[in-house]
């Protein structure tokens, strides 16, 4: 009987300390959170109207800020179990990655990096997520059920601006916008 207890304590100590190590060896490498700042777009309508030319370049950096923003939008299409704590999307291209830190059963830390392919439709960027991967354990797209991300960048434009064209960079988006340049002044006074 005490062979029998002794058996089962070990392998609890042992389930326990594989557990400790799995957390420990998922657990996110760096601090990341959700906020954001929404970006000066009337700053940028002034820098178009002095080089006359009806384009604005998103910086790498701004692009996050506006992934960001639509990532918290987008919450209700991650899986229940799963809570998304911070995020930091990096652009190059037409490819983003994403690093994510959550939380699953609102217990275990975790850091995941996602990575995605960006399209341009009109003036919506697309975001479809390929591939998940929490440090070297690789998890299907499939399983997250994420989809497709969409950035609506006129709802972050003034209304007078409309994107002709997107083209990637390799570290950011530059918008080419039809326009009627004797309404962009008004834009300044507001």
């Amino acid at each position: 009987m005490k062979v029998l207890l002794r058996i089962v304590i070990t392998l609890l100590i042992l389930v326990v300390i594989g557990c400790g190590i799995v957390i420990w060896y998922i657990s996110p490498d760096q601090k990341l959170d959700l906020n954001y700042q929404s970006i000066d777009f009337k700053a940028k309508a002034v820098q178009m109207l002095k080089t006359r030319k009806p384009e604005i370049t998103l910086s790498g950096s701004e692009l996050n800020e506006l992934a960001k923003k639509e990532l918290l939008k987008h919450m209700g299409d991650i899986p229940q179990q799963i809570t998304v704590t911070g995020a930091e999307f990096h652009f190059e291209g037409q490819e983003v990655t994403a690093d994510i830190n959550g939380k699953w059963g609102g217990l275990i830390p975790f850091g995941a990096e996602l990575k995605f392919h960006m399209e341009a439709s009109g003036s919506v960027l697309e975001l479809n997520h390929e591939s998940t991967r929490i440090k070297s354990i690789h998890i299907p797209a499939e399983r997250l059920g994420l989809g497709t991300i969409t950035v609506p960048l006129k709802d972050h434009l003034p209304d007078m601006l409309t994107v002709d064209h997107m083209e990637f960079l390799q570290d950011g988006v530059k918008l080419t916008f039809k326009l009627d340049w004797l309404s962009l002044p008004s834009l300044l006074l507001k």
